[in-house]
């Protein structure tokens, strides 16, 4: 079985590396950089479409069994900023799938370069002078010092995955 993971950043692919040992699918894992179709930042809904778009544009470019497109986002709830992620995936059947990972706020230190046009990556870089901590542990490792962005995309993998190979449901 050939999955293809629709980034190449190594956290993303980790994860699904990850997820797939869990569930104990064999499958070569190829992961191809593809144009997620929605702004550097996406918003709410937006992640989901970026999502999705990964994750079909990876399926098609690899001709793999399974695409998988996972997309970091950000949205307003109750006066604050929150971090998520969407994990789409898709076979080559067209049948689709996908989950969000957990959501976590946003301190306002971050959310002030968010709102000058930075994506979450570079707010976090700036705010905590790293660099390249999307590539990493990312806001949420950087913020919680326990969950990194790894651990916070394996179950929505396995959660999106599930149709997949639980065929008895």
């Amino acid at each position: 079985m050939l999955v293809s993971v629709g980034s190449k950043n190594r956290t993303k692919v980790e994860a699904v590396k990850e997820a797939l040992d869990i569930i104990g699918l064999k499958a070569e894992i190829v992961a191809m950089e593809v144009d997620s179709g929605v702004s550097s930042q996406p918003y709410c809904k937006e992640t989901l479409f970026g999502a999705r778009n990964r994750a079909i544009r990876a399926l098609r470019t690899a001709n793999a069994d399974i695409g998988i497109g996972i997309e970091g986002g950000i949205c307003f709830e109750y006066n604050k900023v929150l971090a998520f992620a969407v994990v789409y995936a898709v076979d080559k059947e067209g049948n689709e799938n996908f989950s969000k990972s957990a959501a976590f706020t946003l301190p306002s230190k971050v959310v002030k370069y968010i709102n000058q046009g930075f994506e979450l990556g570079y707010a976090v870089d700036k705010a905590y002078s790293k660099s390249g901590s999307k590539y990493s542990e990312g806001a949420v490792g950087i913020l919680t010092k326990y969950i990194d962005r790894k651990r916070l995309y394996v179950d929505p993998v396995i959660l999106a995955l599930y149709p997949f190979y639980n065929k008895n449901i």
